[in-house]
Parts: C-alpha cells; sequence; structure tokens
C-alpha cells in the first residue's frame, strides 16, 4: 500500500527526486574531497576509530576535505590555514579539533600571503603560483603579511605524538617548504598526502617533493588526479 502512494503521490514531486539525490549520494558517495582522494584514506584506516591527522591548508572544514570523514568517526586533528576567516567555519563544526591561524613553511618568520578571495582554493605563499592564476582567472591579488613557521615547530609546541596517522598537505605551490620544515626523524605520519604539480604522472619521480620523501623512507604508492599518497616504510596497508 504504501509502495503504491509513494508511485502515485510522490514520484514527480520535487519532495521525491530530492529524496532520491539524497539517498543516492548517501550510499554511493561517500567521500568529501575534491576527486574522492578520501575514499582511499577512509580504506586505509577502516578499522581505526581513534586517530589523529594533521591538515595543512585546510581551507573548509567539509567541503573538498580529506579529513571530515575521520572527523565524523570520531578521530580528532589539527587543521592549519593562512586565513582567520576561513577558520571560523573549523571553530563551528569541527570543535574537536585545534584549528590554527599560521602559514607553514620552513621556518619561523613572517611571510606574504596572496589572496584572491576569502575561501579560494588557489591563495597561495607562493608568488608565482598566484601570478599564474592570475592570468588563468584574470582576477588580481591582494598580499596580506601573515605570520610562518615550521610543522615541525607547530607539533613540538601542541605536544603531538612523533608518529601519527595522516599528514595533508595542500598549500598552493608551497609544498616543498612545508616538508623542509619537518624533522623527519621526530615526526612519522604513517601516511602523507600532498599535492604534486606535474603534467604527466611520470614526471613525479622527478621532482623535489618525491625525492625528498623518497630520502625519508616514505614510498609513493597512489596517485589521484594532483595529490600523491605516500606511505612510511614502517607502516604496513592492510587488507586494502
Amino acid at each position: 500500500m504504501l509502495k503504491i502512494l509513494k508511485n502515485r503521490l510522490l514520484k514527480n514531486t520535487m519532495i521525491y527526486h530530492i529524496y532520491r539525490y539524497l539517498k543516492y549520494k548517501k550510499n554511493y558517495f561517500p567521500s568529501y574531497g575534491a576527486t574522492g582522494e578520501d575514499v582511499l584514506i577512509s580504506k586505509i584506516f577502516k578499522n581505526k576509530i581513534d586517530g589523529f591527522f594533521v591538515d595543512v591548508g585546510a581551507l573548509h572544514p567539509i567541503n573538498g576535505s580529506l579529513t571530515y570523514n575521520l572527523s565524523k568517526k570520531g578521530w580528532k586533528g589539527l587543521n592549519i590555514d593562512l586565513l582567520e576567516e576561513n577558520l571560523i567555519l573549523f571553530n563551528l563544526f569541527r570543535k574537536k579539533d585545534k584549528n590554527i591561524n599560521l602559514a607553514i613553511s620552513r621556518n619561523k618568520g613572517i611571510i606574504n600571503a596572496y589572496i584572491f578571495e576569502r575561501g579560494s582554493g588557489v591563495n597561495t605563499t607562493n608568488k608565482k603560483w598566484a601570478d599564474k592564476w592570475k592570468k588563468k582567472i584574470g582576477k588580481n591579488y591582494s598580499i596580506l603579511k601573515i605570520k610562518k613557521n615550521s610543522l615541525n615547530n607547530v607539533l613540538t609546541s601542541h605536544k603531538i605524538n612523533k608518529e601519527f596517522e595522516l599528514l595533508n598537505i595542500d598549500v598552493e605551490g608551497h609544498e616543498i617548504d612545508v616538508l623542509k620544515g619537518i624533522n623527519f626523524k621526530n615526526i612519522r605520519p604513517k601516511i602523507i598526502t600532498i599535492e604534486i604539480h606535474v603534467e604527466k604522472t611520470e614526471q613525479i619521480f622527478k621532482t623535489e617533493t618525491y625525492r625528498l620523501l623518497k630520502k625519508n623512507n616514505y614510498e609513493l604508492f597512489s596517485q589521484y588526479y594532483q595529490t600523491s599518497f605516500f606511505k612510511s616504510n614502517e607502516f604496513n596497508i592492510i587488507n586494502l
């Protein structure tokens, strides 16, 4: 009877179409990442309910986030972004986490940030990157002077354990500077996800990012569009 009523009364209504969309999205799109990277992260840590992550260049607590699925499971983490305005949403929706307004680089000091607009995914501390996007989107940027520090210093000051589950780095052309601010003898995330911007996948192996991580005993094991997945040689991925 309910099925008949649904077919007769609801099937052609907007409510029914919204219901179908939400049902489909819930069942088949368990991803908040820009290109689905968090699906692989969820599989790697599917049995881990109390992990810890560090998200450098966090931008948004839900949309495009590689850590929101983990947060929903009960994980805690450190979200770092160069714009204070972006952290307003983190303080609302990610209250279990520590949310820090800071640029991450190789050392402590002051750095120029090239800002197109609040919430933009191409805001950066890399001038060449900013100039490229300025030409591409036909929009100018403003320059802000903001505080910077190394990830090594930040994690030490927050007493983060040497070994934690996930480090995500998405800083629009400033990735190598973030990595150079890490002492990998003291900091050993099990998985590192990081954007490497190349035209062809095979070019990844020639990048400074790849060489630095390999030197520090990290292995590239997967690639999602521009996001490269590295794992510590000490970490075994089971039943992926």
